[in-house]
């Protein structure tokens, strides 16, 4: 027998085997991305507060992740934030944006280290059926204060979740002061999801396009929207420009929609979007100078 040659081979398969047992120890990859609905969740000295984002297309179309009964996920915050008693501790399951999944869980603090937040699942998150494709975020909502602005490693582990247990490392980037905020806002139309919405050529989107704008560090303005031209509308706090919003790919019209004094001091703004000729995909993108942008999907069939 050729030792050399049984040796390497043993070697090769001990490793090949290490190395498929180490792909299946890490979890979904995990971004760390604004809440919708507060500016402050990753600003310096805030509560922390935001969405941790798998590496899943929020198309619902597209299945997330399952998660069995009892499997747990654990956030481990590094030393750098600080516990605070009187914050409110709470998470949701997303399905799609802004799309909470009516899952039973639980979420505490670990007695033996505040700066670890464990969600433990008392049921099966599924993604067979319709309007069930899995998990594809979670809201955060946490007793810790951000220390100061830098990137900060969040560990992220699966445990007894099946084929997802492991662990991965999510990038939680502190600003210095809180940053204007846009967002999809699907609360208009009885939480229906406004994005990856399908339409036949010519026609227009079933469900206006919301977003809402919540602006740092001052009294509510009055939000609006102004037409550029049919690709192109501008962001207006008070008259004054703060962003835009632009289409992409496929060809869509947008028409903004024009609110009351109620919504407009709340930053809900709505479009109503009408498909070309052309089939494909289109691309609605909001953003505010100096903050965040939202992109919504429109298939024209």
């Amino acid at each position: 027998m050729n030792i050399k040659f049984y040796t390497k081979t043993f070697t090769a398969a001990v490793l090949g085997l290490f190395l498929a047992n180490t792909a299946l120890a890490v979890a979904p990859p995990t971004t760390v991305e604004y809440q919708p609905m507060v500016s402050t969740g990753l600003a310096a000295n805030k509560p922390f507060e935001s969405w941790l984002v798998f590496d899943k297309s929020f198309d619902p179309q597209v299945p997330g992740y399952e998660i069995p009964t009892g499997a747990k996920i654990r956030f481990t915050f590094p030393s750098q934030f600080t516990p605070e008693k009187d914050l409110m501790l709470g998470a949701v399951m997303i399905r799609w944006t802004q799309g909470a999944i009516p899952v039973k869980f639980t979420v505490a603090q670990d007695p033996k280290d505040q700066r670890v937040i464990e969600v433990q699942f008392a049921e099966t998150l599924s993604t067979s059926g319709p309007g069930t494709p899995g998990i594809k975020a979670i809201h955060l909502r946490t007793p810790l204060i951000n220390p100061n602005a830098g990137s900060y490693p969040i560990l992220v582990e699966f445990i007894d979740a099946g084929p997802l247990t492991g662990s991965t490392r999510a990038i939680a980037n502190i600003t210095p002061t809180p940053v204007p905020n846009i967002a999809a806002y699907n609360q208009l139309h009885n939480n229906q999801d406004e994005d990856w919405q399908h339409v036949k050529s010519g026609a227009e989107v079933a469900l206006p396009i919301d977003f809402l704008v919540t602006l740092p560090d001052q009294a509510r303005s009055t939000i609006s929207l102004k037409a550029a031209d049919e690709r192109n509308l501008s962001i207006l706090s008070d008259g004054k420009r703060i962003g835009s919003i632009s289409s992409k790919g496929a060809e869509i019209s947008m028409t903004p929609q024009m609110f009351g004094p109620g919504y407009a001091r709340l930053g809900i703004i709505e479009l109503h979007a009408k498909a070309g000729a052309t089939q494909g995909n289109a691309q609605i993108e909001a953003k505010l100078d100096g903050g965040t942008q939202c992109v919504i999907n429109v298939v024209i069939d």
